[in-house]
């Protein structure tokens, strides 16, 4: 009996012995596949991790302004991934950063032939459309956006923007209050005030630009948008008030400073009025107006040289500024410059200023 259990055993050591030298000789195709698809398994998941790594190297260059070495890494998460939306859509954001444009169309255009439904690359796209000059792709885009949500507030709102850009009043109402009924905001009530001031409709622009002041009283631009309207109507008291308010709001305000100075010149306030010029030119240096209306108040004072100068100043900043070229013409009248003044008269007739036509026929032909 002891001897049959020896034997049992040597042969169960044989038989083990004789197995594990023959396992891979004897493997069948399925088992090959199987053995196969686990190494092609894991090979992808190698790869699928250098995408992701390098994918989340250039979020955080871009989010250090390193722009540059973000699209390195969204190159490289693409080069393993070619269908790897965000990393497509991110560096469409960081091309537009670095206002490589046509790059950055291409990226965002990218990304929405693998997702069509990717409103955020259409808003993207429709901003750098705006931003060189091409407003009808933009407009299209931003149609797309309302075909895939009919309740997409901001898509109407720039969509609005660029209606009114294009003098589409009417168009860029409707637009604007299709923006409010969805969702309210103190921006779209302002552009749609704009609209209505365009259209001489002051009633509904002050309703408008109330209502944007009573969602956001942060915003200094819309009372001096405000102001504008009670200047127009005559509405002196009011008019001043937003202005204070516009500059109490934001005390960098140029254009603030520079309508409350013609508000103070129009109410014969000159030493208020200068002040208020100076304000806006100290703040900034380029604003053609601030030097115009400036100009206005040395011709007053009969400081004629330093209007000129003002004028050349203004004119400089600005080649087609007609109401200047006007201005100047007139100073130079006074200092007996005939030649001058109807040069510059002829200029600002041909800039559309018909005042200027009157000149020239008095004074000129």
């Amino acid at each position: 009996m002891k001897k049959h259990i020896s034997l049992f055993i040597f042969c169960l050591g044989i038989f083990s012995f004789c197995f594990s030298q023959d396992v891979d000789s004897t493997l069948n195709n399925s088992e090959i596949n199987f053995s196969d698809s686990i190494a092609n398994y894991n090979q992808q998941q190698k790869l699928l991790k250098l995408s992701r790594d390098a994918y989340n190297n250039g979020i955080q260059f871009f989010e250090l302004n390193n722009f540059k070495e973000a699209i390195n890494n969204f190159n490289k998460a693409i080069s393993v991934d070619s269908f790897f939306i965000a990393a497509y859509f991110n560096r469409g954001i960081s091309f537009s950063q670095i206002s490589n444009y046509d790059k950055a169309i291409s990226d965002f255009s990218t990304t929405l032939l693998l997702d069509s439904t990717h409103i955020l690359s259409l808003f993207k796209r429709a901003e750098i459309y705006r931003k060189i000059n091409k407003e009808n792709l933009a407009i299209t885009d931003y149609k797309q956006i309302i075909q895939l949500d009919e309740k997409n507030y901001k898509a109407y709102y720039e969509l609005g923007i660029l209606y009114f850009l294009q003098n589409n009043t009417e168009g860029a109402i409707k637009l604007y209050s299709q923006s409010i009924d969805i969702k309210p905001t103190a921006n779209a009530y302002n552009d749609r005030a704009s609209c209505f001031r365009n259209l001489e409709q002051y009633d509904k622009a002050i309703l408008d630009y109330n209502n944007a002041i009573s969602l956001d009283d942060a915003l200094a631009f819309v009372y001096n948008n405000l102001a504008a309207i009670y200047r127009i109507t005559d509405n002196t008291e009011k008019a001043m008030n937003n202005y204070n308010i516009a500059i109490a709001k934001n005390p960098d305000y140029v254009i603030a400073y520079n309508n409350r100075g013609r508000l103070y010149f129009e109410k014969e306030n000159f030493s208020a009025a200068a002040t208020d010029f100076d304000k806006a030119i100290s703040l900034n240096s380029d604003y053609a107006p601030s030097y115009n209306n400036r100009g206005v108040l040395y011709h007053k004072n009969k400081e004629y040289a330093s209007a000129i100068a003002d004028f050349d100043k203004a004119i400089s900043l600005d080649s087609n500024y007609a109401k200047a070229y006007l201005n100047r013409g007139i100073s130079k009248q006074m200092q007996r410059d005939e030649a001058g003044a109807c040069a510059d008269w002829e200029k600002a007739s041909g800039l559309g200023i018909k005042l200027a036509k009157k000149y020239l026929i008095n004074d000129c032909y």
